[in-house]
This record gives C-alpha cells, sequence and structure tokens, in this order.
C-alpha cells in the first residue's frame, strides 16, 4: 500500500468540450501518487498514476519545488486513456497538460489548497460553458466506438 506524504486537489477541463474532471492525487515520499477523477456532466471515472520524471538541483539545494517535471497517466472506465505532463509552479501549484487516446486535449492543475483548487474549479467552468458536449460520452446515446468510426 501507498504510504500518503500528502493529498491535493486535482481540476482537469477538455480544451474543447464542456466538461470538467474533479478528484485528488495521494502522493507518497518518493513523489509517486495515485490520481482518481471524476468528470461532470458525463460522470466519466478515471484513474491512474503519476510520478517525478525530473528534479532541479535548486529543489535540493534550497529545497523547493519549482520546476521539478512529471508525467501521468490513467484510464477511463469510457475507455479513454489519458497520458499528461506536469511541472511545479511551487510545492503548492502544478500546472499541466494531457492529451487522450481520441486526441482530446485537457489542461489540468493540482494543489493542496482548497481556495486555489476552487477558483481554479470556477476558471475551468467559465472557460468550457459555451462548448459543445463531450462526444462518447458515459451514460450518452452516442457510443464511443461509434465515435471512433
Amino acid at each position: 500500500p501507498l504510504l500518503t506524504a500528502c493529498t491535493a486537489n486535482v481540476i482537469g477541463k477538455f480544451d474543447d468540450y464542456s466538461e470538467i474532471f474533479t478528484g485528488t492525487i495521494d502522493l507518497d515520499l518518493m513523489g509517486h501518487g495515485i490520481i482518481k477523477v471524476k468528470s461532470s456532466p458525463s460522470n466519466i471515472t478515471c484513474r491512474g498514476k503519476g510520478w517525478v520524471t525530473f528534479i532541479p538541483a535548486s529543489s535540493y539545494l534550497i529545497g523547493t519545488c519549482k520546476g521539478q517535471r512529471g508525467e501521468a497517466e490513467l484510464s477511463c472506465d469510457d475507455g479513454r486513456k489519458v497520458t499528461g505532463d506536469w511541472v511545479c509552479e511551487a510545492c503548492t501549484r502544478v500546472k499541466g497538460e494531457a492529451r487522450t487516446n481520441l486526441n482530446e486535449n485537457i489542461t489540468f492543475y493540482i494543489t493542496p489548497s482548497k481556495k486555489k483548487f476552487e477558483t481554479k474549479t470556477q476558471e475551468y467552468k467559465n472557460d468550457t460553458a459555451e462548448k459543445p458536449n463531450l462526444k462518447g460520452r458515459k451514460g450518452s446515446s452516442s457510443n464511443l466506438m461509434e465515435d471512433l468510426f
């Protein structure tokens, strides 16, 4: 089992659709994390892992997280696969970009701060409000396989 060092909030949005993900990442002391998110309004659940791929020397010298980089891979219950990259702006702010196996772009943000999470959630809701619904969404009349062919 994962020995959790901290839990942070995850917020993500499909760049071209009216769909937002929220959830958590449980981080261990080695820079690995278990990610669990759920989308709205489609209720797609995704789970996966994230890990650190680069730690700048400054992290060791002055104890900062700024500049650390990593990757994430998630599998969703509607068949989507998500791969992403992230960078730490600070120890409490992580920005990232991801792509699904259907070539959909996702922007995401990770923070342990409830206030920053709420602010970013509202920003993402505003950004996606006028966009079309996600294709192949879970529970819709369309089928993911139909969207592919």
